[in-house]
C-alpha cells in the first residue's frame, strides 16, 4: 500500500484532491475481494439484445471489377470484401482445430501446388476450416471430406499428437470444411509480390511512405502499408505495380501532436477524469468503484463470454470475478478481477453475431489518463544516481519511451515536463511523439531530465501525474517487488 504525507493535513482544494486520490490508490492496492477491486467500467449503454446485421455476406470469390478503388486506381483494403464461408462452424472463440485434422488439409494442399491458394480458419463463421483454390472448388471439397487422417500427413507440430479419430473428415460432426475459388494461387501471389518489389525503387519506397507489405488471403490482395503518403503517391504506385487490381492499400495518417507545452495532468478541481488500463477504452474514473457484474447485464456479448467461460478448451481465460468494462454497438470489453491481477477479454460484433476476439492478463490495473492524439506514453523513474533531498530545488528523472521505436534517442520528440506543485506534492508528466509506422522493438534508451522546482522539495512526495490517482515516483519500476 502506498504511504504518503498527503494522507493527512490537507486544507486547500488541491491538497484535498491529492489526498482523495491517494486514498483511492490505497484501496486499489488492496485487491479485488468482494465488491471492491481494481476495475474500469463504463462506456455507452448496452446495445439491444437483437442486433441487425450491418454487413452483407461477401461473395465466394473476389472479382477485381467490383472492388472499390480510389482516384489513383488502388483499392482501400477496408473496401475489399472478405471471403466468408457459406457454412456455420462449431469452434469456440478460444479453440483451435486439432493439428491432425489440419494436417490432412496441409497434405492435400501440398499435393496441388499449381492451384492451391491458402487455408485459414473463418472465426466469423464459427471456426470453419477454409481452403482456397484457383479451379473448381467442389471436387477439392469432396476429395478433402473423403480423406481420413494418416500418419504421413504434415501436422507441423512436435511432438506429433496421436490420431484419435480415424474416420474421414466428412463423417465428423466436430469439423466443418469449406472450399472457395479465388484469383491467385500461392505461387502467383509470390510472383506478384516479387514483381511489385522490383517495380518500385528504394527511393520511391521511402518517398511514397511505404512501410511494408503483406498478403491477405481473405481479400486476395497484396497489402501495401503506407504511412502519411504524400499527395499523388497512390496514383504513382498504381502506375508502377504490375497489376493494381491485385493490390490494396492500408493507410495510416499520424495525427499531429498538440502545440505548446504539455498539458495532460487533470485539473486538480476535477475528480472524475477519463482513464484507461491496458486493453480497455477510456472511461470515467468514478466508474471504477461499482463495476457491473456480468451477472447483471443481459447482452449477446455477455452470452458469448459466458459460453467461453463454460468451454474447457482453448487458451485459459483470466481467473477472477468478471465485470463489464464497456459495451457499445460493436465492441464489448470485460475484466476479470483477482487479488493480484487484472485480465481483459474482448468481444466484437461481426455482422449479426458477436465474436470472441482475445484475452490478456497482467498486474493490477493502474488507471492512466489517455494522451491527446499524436502523443504516446513514457515511463518515468527517479534517477537512482541522484536521488532528491529535502533541500533540493531540482529533481533528476529518467524517461523511457514505451512503444516500439527502433531503439532511438527521443531527442526533440520528448514532450514535457509538465509540473504542478502544491504544498504537499510535486506532480510531473511526460509524453513522446511516437515514430510513425512499423518499427523494431529493441530496448529504448532512457533520457535524463532535470526538473526545476519553484522552491526546495522539502517533505513533498513526487508523483507521475499521467496516472490517476497520481502514482508515486521511485527509482525502480516495481518498488513493491524490488
Amino acid at each position: 500500500m502506498w504511504h504518503s504525507p498527503l494522507l493527512a493535513g490537507q486544507v486547500d482544494d488541491q491538497r484535498r484532491y491529492l489526498s482523495a486520490a491517494l486514498l483511492a490508490v490505497a484501496a486499489l492496492a488492496v485487491g479485488c475481494g468482494g465488491d471492491s477491486g481494481v476495475v474500469v467500467v463504463g462506456g455507452s449503454e448496452p446495445a439491444p439484445a437483437e442486433v441487425k446485421s450491418l454487413v452483407e455476406p461477401a461473395p465466394a470469390a473476389v472479382e477485381p471489377s467490383v472492388v472499390p478503388a480510389d482516384a489513383g486506381g488502388l483499392a482501400d483494403c477496408e473496401d475489399v470484401p472478405e471471403l466468408k464461408s457459406q457454412f456455420e462452424g462449431k469452434l469456440s472463440g478460444r479453440q483451435n482445430h486439432d493439428p491432425i485434422d489440419k494436417g490432412v488439409l496441409a497434405t492435400y494442399a501440398m499435393e496441388h501446388p499449381d492451384t492451391f491458394a491458402g487455408r485459414w480458419t473463418d472465426r466469423d463463421s464459427g471456426g470453419v476450416l477454409m481452403m482456397a483454390f484457383t479451379d473448381d472448388p467442389e471436387p477439392h471439397r469432396a476429395a478433402i471430406l473423403a480423406r481420413a487422417p494418416s500418419p504421413d500427413d504434415y501436422v507441423g507440430v512436435s511432438p506429433r499428437p496421436p490420431i484419435t479419430d480415424h474416420r474421414p473428415l466428412g463423417e465428423r460432426d466436430d469439423i466443418v470444411i469449406d472450399v472457395v475459388r479465388v484469383r491467385f494461387s500461392e505461387a502467383e501471389v509470390k510472383a506478384i509480390r516479387d514483381k511489385m518489389r522490383q517495380s518500385i525503387s528504394r527511393e520511391d519506397w521511402t518517398e511514397f511512405g511505404l512501410n511494408g507489405t503483406d498478403y491477405d488471403i481473405k481479400r486476395q490482395r497484396v497489402i501495401l502499408f503506407l504511412v502519411n503518403p504524400p499527395d499523388g503517391a497512390l496514383a504513382e504506385i498504381a502506375e508502377q505495380v504490375p497489376d493494381p487490381s491485385a493490390v490494396c492499400v492500408e493507410i495510416t495518417r499520424t495525427p499531429q501532436p498538440p502545440e505548446g507545452p504539455l498539458d495532460v495532468i487533470p485539473d486538480l478541481d476535477v475528480e472524475d477524469p477519463l482513464v484507461s488500463c491496458p486493453g480497455t477504452p477510456p472511461v470515467r474514473y468514478s466508474q471504477m468503484i461499482n463495476p457491473p457484474s456480468i451477472d447483471d447485464i443481459d447482452h449477446p456479448a455477455v452470452d458469448v463470454l459466458r459460453a467461453e467461460l463454460r468451454n474447457p478448451g482453448g487458451e485459459p481465460l483470466p481467473q477472477g470475478r468478471w465485470v463489464v468494462i464497456s459495451i457499445d454497438s460493436d465492441q464489448a470489453v470485460f475484466a476479470a478481477l483477482s487479488q493480484g491481477g487484472f485480465g481483459v477479454a474482448g468481444i466484437e460484433r461481426r455482422g449479426d453475431r458477436w465474436i470472441f476476439t482475445g484475452e490478456a492478463s497482467g498486474q493490477p490495473c493502474e488507471p492512466a489518463i489517455p494522451l491527446p492524439p499524436g502523443l504516446a506514453p513514457v515511463e518515468v523513474l527517479l534517477d537512482p544516481r541522484s536521488m532528491p533531498g529535502v533541500g533540493d530545488t531540482t529533481i533528476d528523472v529518467l524517461v523511457t519511451e514505451q512503444g516500439c521505436a527502433g531503439g532511438r534517442e527521443m531527442g526533440d520528440a520528448l514532450r514535457g515536463p509538465e509540473v504542478i506543485e502544491t504544498d504537499a506534492a510535486v506532480v510531473v508528466a511526460f509524453a513522446v511523439v511516437p515514430v510513425a509506422g512499423f518499427n523494431t522493438c529493441e530496448d529504448n534508451p532512457s533520457t535524463a531530465v532535470t526538473i526545476e522546482l519553484s522552491e526546495p522539495l522539502g517533505q513533498r512526495w513526487i508523483y507521475d501525474g499521467r496516472f490517476f490517482p497520481p502514482k508515486p515516483l521511485f527509482a525502480v519500476a516495481d518498488p513493491l517487488a524490488s
